[in-house]
């Protein structure tokens, strides 16, 4: 019989991909399929895939073209047997044990989805300490509909890696191609679209993985303007499927104009802002027509609602003020990781 399908999509992995695997693996008896999706990789990623699955009869591999994450785990989806799937990057690790513990708590409290706590480590050789008396709740759709899109709230639960699902949630994600940034929102808001209960625990599940030098560097492309994308589509949905979530959806695409402003300027790039200056033109007149909206409801914490009247009305000298300021900041950071490498 099987039971919990784990779907890894794989981009360039090959340097990682074993050890993702090998705590896939460990995660829990219960795991009987674990669906690697190679997304088109140019690297020895695809035959480290197959050599793997010759040595453990759970492992399946499909090889696409490259279309995106979000296309490779609903590839990897569409093609699982069991009745719960999880999701796993390749650069991150699952915690020995921990989906038979999400299984036996979506089970015992008759929850569609069993949510995690989770690490971040910038380094594959961090220990993590046990979780002694981690506590358990049991959360409404409600609630966690003003979590999933930050309404009053800057908590941030939209990951799929540190879930379990119920399969039925997940089997009519709508096709789309390209999107490598936002997906998890888009995953999300319409596998919650089914749900009555989560059930969460703090004990950490998953380890994520925060490359350090990421930490002081920021970068700006094509899959950041995707994120228009993904917030259009989850209007789209919740107008068709969830219209008392339609406020709250646009609320978030409006942000998302907000936020690849303030991206663009922290970048901080002569030529990007040359090859992205007609985006944002684009982002701005949204700014201009949806300000208000972003600020009136408080939905925001007050320095970023601040930030959305600075930009409208003051763009120039706000954005002169975000570099200097990102530029300092970005100094101590670095001043910060040095004098720890020399301890």
């Amino acid at each position: 019989m099987k039971d919990i399908a784990v779907i890894v999509p794989v981009y360039n992995g090959d340097s990682m991909i074993d050890e993702c695997i090998e705590s896939v693996c460990s995660a829990g008896d219960r795991v009987t399929e674990i669906i690697i999706v190679d997304d088109g990789s140019t690297d020895g990623t695809l035959e480290m895939a197959e050599s793997l699955a010759k040595s453990d009869n759970r492992i399946k591999v499909i090889h696409t073209d490259n279309h995106g994450c979000y296309a490779a785990r609903r590839t990897g989806i569409l093609s699982s047997t069991s009745p719960y799937i999880a999701f796993c990057d390749v650069d991150d690790l699952f915690i020995s044990g921990s989906l038979d513990m999400l299984v036996e708590l979506l089970e015992k409290n008759q929850a569609e989805v069993a949510m995690g706590g989770y690490k971040e480590i910038t380094s594959y050789d961090e220990t993590i300490e046990a979780s002694h008396s981690p506590t358990i709740r049991l959360t409404d759709s409600e609630q966690m509909w003003r979590r999933i899109m930050k309404w009053k709230t800057q908590e941030f639960v939209n990951y799929v890696w540190n879930k379990l699902y119920k399969r039925e949630l997940l089997e009519g994600l709508i096709e789309a191609d390209g999107i490598n940034q936002g997906e998890d929102v888009l995953i999300t808001c319409q596998a919650f679209l089914g749900v009555k209960t989560i059930v969460e625990t703090t004990a950490p599940i998953y380890l994520y993985y925060q490359n350090p030098e990421s930490l002081t560097r920021m970068g700006f492309g094509y899959d950041d303007i995707n994120l228009i994308r993904v917030w259009d589509k989850i209007v789209e949905i919740m107008e068709e499927k969830q219209p008392d979530l339609l406020s709250m959806a646009q609320f978030n695409r409006w942000r998302t104009d907000f936020t690849l402003i303030t991206r663009l300027i922290l970048v901080n790039n002569e030529e990007l802002d040359r090859k992205y200056a007609g985006e944002l033109k684009k982002w701005r007149a949204g700014l201009k027509a949806h300000w208000k909206d972003l600020v009136s409801p408080h939905a925001m914490p007050k320095n970023r609602e601040m930030l959305v009247v600075g930009l409208r009305f003051f763009f120039s000298l706000t954005k002169t003020m975000m570099r200097m300021g990102r530029k300092m900041s970005k100094k101590a950071t670095g001043e910060l990781l040095h004098s720890g490498e020399k301890r």
